[in-house]
């Protein structure tokens, strides 16, 4: 897997759903503080119990996400880790490349900056969680 491109991200992150309420400007930003994790077939990206310092954006592969009972498989464009962030908690269950991954991990803390300083954003993610509910 190749390192993508700033213009990628920025393309991917208009696609992906967690941030499909966001306009242009405010997807440039979060760009701006994405990262790329790279993940074998088995490997885990955290467990119950972990910090909860990133959120991540699934851009090649497949993750298994469980909580308790509740297991499920995400792809292309689907997020995770998204709730705990929010809460301010640590991991309750786990996740696990199914296959070789590439996600792009978004740090907490820069995450909430952006949202301290750009109500916009806070918006679009509201929507998002709304459409989901």
């Amino acid at each position: 897997m190749e390192e993508l491109t700033r213009i990628q991200i920025v393309v991917f992150l208009q696609s992906c759903d967690l941030f499909s309420h966001c306009r242009a400007d405010e997807i440039l930003r979060i760009a701006g503080i994405a990262r790329e994790e790279k993940f074998t077939a088995g490997e885990h990206i955290y467990q119950p119990g972990g910090a909860a310092d990133d959120l991540y954006c699934v851009v090649h592969g497949e993750v298994a996400v469980s909580e308790g009972e509740q297991r499920r498989t995400l792809g292309r464009l689907q997020t995770f880790g998204v709730r705990e962030i929010l809460c301010g908690r640590l991991r309750a269950g786990s996740a696990e490349a199914l296959a070789d991954t590439l996600v792009l991990a978004i740090d907490a803390e820069g995450f909430f900056d952006l949202l301290a300083n750009d109500i916009e954003i806070v918006k679009a993610l509201f929507r998002h969680l709304l459409d989901q509910g």
